[in-house]
């Protein structure tokens, strides 16, 4: 009998969108700097710290799908991703967006304390 294996599915779902936002930063990173924190005044570095934001992403994502070092790429996920919410929530409180990436977090989460 054939039985699903629970931690790949959740990698692979997580590595799906991990990987398109990480694309989607390397290809459009002007789409994604209003998302930097301001006071961190970064000026024309802001575009290259997007970028290898998306580069990561892609690194840890591809890391999910092939089972290399995926408790670490989880951990690395799961760290970007405190941060990506902490950001939203001061930012705009609590919306769809944020709620959407607590779940993302979950997810990640759940790889990290994977024995």
């Amino acid at each position: 009998m054939w039985r699903i294996n629970k931690e790949v599915v959740l990698s692979y779902f997580l590595a799906f969108v991990v990987i398109w936002f990480g694309v989607s930063e390397v290809s459009s990173p002007e789409r994604w700097v209003v998302f930097v924190p301001t006071f961190l005044n970064l000026g024309d570095m802001v575009n290259s710290l997007v970028m290898v934001h998306g580069v990561v992403l892609v690194l840890c994502g591809l890391s999910l799908v092939f089972n290399f070092y995926r408790r670490i790429a989880a951990f690395i996920v799961l760290i970007m991703l405190i941060d990506i919410v902490t950001t939203l929530i001061l930012v705009s409180g609590l919306d769809e967006i944020s709620v959407r990436d607590i779940g993302l977090l979950g997810m990640a989460l759940a790889l990290a304390l994977k024995n």
